[in-house]
């Protein structure tokens, strides 16, 4: 009869060692989530957004951004990308973004060739703007550094992912 109780207290030994170990875990994993959403809390408050030929940023968090820069501008056309070109003498890298402040860059008009009717497929005329006519999913690429110290970087209004190392240059103005 020992051994059956040998035996049980064994095994409960172990249950409840592995208990103890998958809550520490489970601490662990939560402490850290809440760390990543603590850090991410302003930068969700970045936004960006195009509309037509001004490209936009906008710090809606209640701390200043240490430096931003603009690194590109895109839209797709028929799911692919395609680069927007932008004023050569816009400034794309601010420092000091207080809060509820915002910057803007203004987007170049270009010709993207014939405008065609969208069902006859006739030319109705010239495509002309910023992106063509039936570009969606308009977006600016920027990076930042939040009033904590650290970078990040937002795709449109993707969620905003950390940057680790240096941050990126502004691209050049597509061709």
């Amino acid at each position: 009869m020992s051994d059956f109780w040998d035996a049980a207290s064994a095994i409960a030994t172990t249950a409840a060692t592995g208990v103890a170990l998958w809550l520490a875990m489970h601490e662990v994993r939560m402490r850290r989530k809440d760390e990543s959403d603590r850090a991410a809390a302003q930068a969700r408050l970045v936004v960006s957004a195009i509309e037509g030929t001004r490209a936009e940023v906008v710090n809606h968090s209640s701390e200043p951004l240490l430096e931003l820069r603009i690194i590109r501008a895109d839209a797709d056309v028929e799911g692919q990308p395609i680069a927007v070109r932008w004023s050569e003498d816009d400034q794309r890298i601010f420092r000091n973004v207080a809060a509820g402040e915002q910057r803007h860059l203004e987007l170049r008009m270009q010709s993207w060739g014939p405008l065609l009717h969208p069902e006859q497929s006739y030319e109705m005329g010239t495509d002309e703007g910023a992106t063509p006519f039936n570009a969606t999913n308009h977006r600016l690429t920027v990076q930042y550094l939040d009033a904590a110290g650290l970078w990040w970087q937002r795709v449109g209004l993707q969620p905003p992912t950390r940057v680790f190392g240096e941050p990126s240059q502004p691209a050049p103005n597509p061709e």
